[in-house]
Parts: structure tokens; sequence; C-alpha cells
């Protein structure tokens, strides 16, 4: 499926002028295994480009929805022979690799996303570290009994992502740590109904070694599972059960979420595209991450308020975890720097 939005200004043009002011074109090639209304880097992107349009009237951005590679790189090759002197692309994900370093874009330009390859020729690559900041998240959680939920194995992106909570958490002294994987395949980030089930049903209570372990006041879920998230902060807003944001911004999800692992992917994405509208180059390779502030760990408010009527004796007050982030954080930045991811 190809989408064509159009930013509008909000005075009246010409049919002319609006051809002239629409001249340049962003085209978003996304991955056949993802999609729209997961909660997590789909959304991510497309909210940045479209904040872009927002502001700025001089660009039109096409969303392409491939099913396959092969359709993919149909789409990239396509867009190579038509595309003008100012159009850009951008590759969503490592899996275009591949296709990456096989465009010429002359003229053009193209940004592939999450990749620490360097290919030159108009094409420019970013990469969001995200082991430091999982490291970090992991060690702020050590006090708690964790469930991790994984939406799949075999993801660079969600495994880096467990990897670093769970040695994080480790190195820091925590003692019980379980991972749950809820499906073979992407389905697994988009099942918030089954995962509230899984909860419901009792699984947790083998391995937590109790009929209601998460009710406990040393219990934490952390959901690595995109849109999936959706069923555990039901039910820790329901068994009043801590959890973690993890990818951006969940405090409004539940009151138990003391903080949010936050991957600003979209920021970097604006920065670059605002690089584009003034004509500037972009670098042909970028890191991100806790040292350039786009991961960080956002706390919720809505955790830290007295509450009346009810005593929630297992939280850390906010003090206590600004202490730890400033124990860690350099620790967790050697870890960024040290992991390729």
């Amino acid at each position: 499926m190809t989408v064509l939005l159009t930013a509008l200004s909000s005075c009246e043009k010409t049919p002319q002028e609006e051809v002239v002011q629409s001249s340049r074109e962003l085209s978003i090639l996304f991955s056949p295994d993802s999609g729209f209304s997961g909660a997590g880097y789909d959304d991510t992107i497309l909210k940045a480009v479209m904040e872009n349009a927002a502001t700025n009237q001089n660009f039109v951005f096409r969303l392409l929805r491939p099913a396959t590679l092969t359709q993919a790189r149909s789409y990239a090759q396509a867009w190579q022979t038509e595309s003008g002197n100012q159009d850009a692309l951008v590759l969503c994900g490592p899996q275009y690799e591949d296709l990456a370093g096989s465009l010429k874009p002359a003229g053009s330009r193209v940004l592939l996303l999450d990749s620490d390859k360097t290919f030159g020729d108009g094409v420019a690559t970013i990469q969001l570290k995200r082991y430091g900041g999982a490291w970090l998240a992991g060690a702020l959680s050590y006090p708690f009994k964790i469930l991790l939920i994984k939406a799949l194995d075999g993801d660079r992106m969600l495994d880096t992502v467990a990897e670093g909570i769970h040695e994080g958490y480790r190195d820091a002294g925590g003692e019980y740590f379980e991972q749950l994987v809820l499906s073979d395949s992407y389905q697994g980030m988009n099942m918030p109904d089954q995962l509230f089930n899984l909860l419901l049903d009792g699984f947790t209570g083998q391995k937590f070694g109790g009929d209601t372990p998460l009710l406990a006041s040393d219990a934490c879920i952390v959901p690595v599972c995109g849109a999936s998230r959706a069923g555990a902060y039901s039910y820790s807003r329901n068994m009043f059960t801590v959890s973690l944001g993890i990818g951006e911004d969940c405090g409004a999800c539940s009151e138990m979420l003391p903080y949010s692992l936050i991957y600003d992917l979209g920021g970097v994405l604006k920065e670059y595209i605002n690089l584009w509208l003034k004509e500037e180059s972009w670098p042909a390779h970028a890191d991100f991450g806790l040292s350039t502030g786009h991961v960080s760990i956002l706390y919720n408010p809505r955790f830290f308020e007295e509450k009346t009527g009810m005593v929630y004796n297992y939280k850390l007050l906010l003090e206590d975890y600004r202490k730890l982030e400033a124990q860690y954080t350099q620790t967790a930045l050697e870890k960024e720097a040290s992991h390729a991811y």
C-alpha cells in the first residue's frame, strides 16, 4: 500500500505555488515484518515525519508498505529511477542493508536506520544504540523480581533490549529474573489480550513460586513486546503490580509504572529531515544513544504521588531512583560504547 500525504499550509496558495512548495518528496520504506498500531518502531517513524510535515510546507511524503523484501527492492529501484535531485528515501531498519548498498541515488539521498555500516555515494546510516540504556533500566529495577515479556526471539532490537535489561539487573544485584516469549513470529508484537489472559491465568504463579506472585510487592513486569504491552499495563493497573515503560513514555498507561526507557529514534529522524530541508549534507554514519540524549530514563509523576487510602510499601521514592541512576549512568555509558548496538 502506498499513501501520499501533502503538508498543507494555513494560507491560501495558487495551484502553481503549491506545485513549487511541494516539489520535494520524502519516501519512507517500512519493513514487511512490522506495522502501524504497534506502539513501536513504525509508529515512531511515522510520528516524526508527520510532525515535520506539520511545520514545513515545502515537501510531501510517501509511505511505502511492502509485503515482502522482494517488493521492497522493487519499490526502492522504482524510487531511484523516478526520484528528483532533492528527493530522499528512508529505509526503516537493518534488514535493508543489502538494498542500501545497491542504490546509487545520484543527486537525491538515502538514509538507512539502525545500521552501523558505511556506504557513501549518497547513502547515510544512523544507529540508535540501545544496549546501554537497557542496561541502565535493568540496574534501576534490581530490588524487584523481574518478569520480562519479549514478543519473539531472533529480532536484533528486541534481543538487545532484553539482554541489556537482564544484564543490568544482574550486575546491580538483582536476584530473580524470568523471561516469557510470546510468539515465534512478529505476531507477538500485537497480542495484548493474549498476554493479559496469560497473566490472569496464573502463568507466572509457577515461575514466581506462588499462587498470585505478581500481587507481591517485589514483582515487576517488563514488556519488551510492542503493542502487546497494553495487556501487561492492564494487568498492572488492575492488580497493583509494578511495570516499566519501554521505547517511549508509557506513564499514561499505568500509575504503577515508575519510569519509562525512552528510545528517541523519532527525534533523530526529525533532525535529519530538517538537515535535508535546509539542503545540508548528512554524515556518512552517526551513532546516537545515552551519550547524545536520545536514550534516557523518564520518571512517571503518577507513580510517586501520595495516595489516600492505599499504601504502596514496595515503592522506591523518586529520590531513590535518581540516586541509582546517578550511580549507574557512567557504567551504562561505558556499556553503550563497548556494544555494537
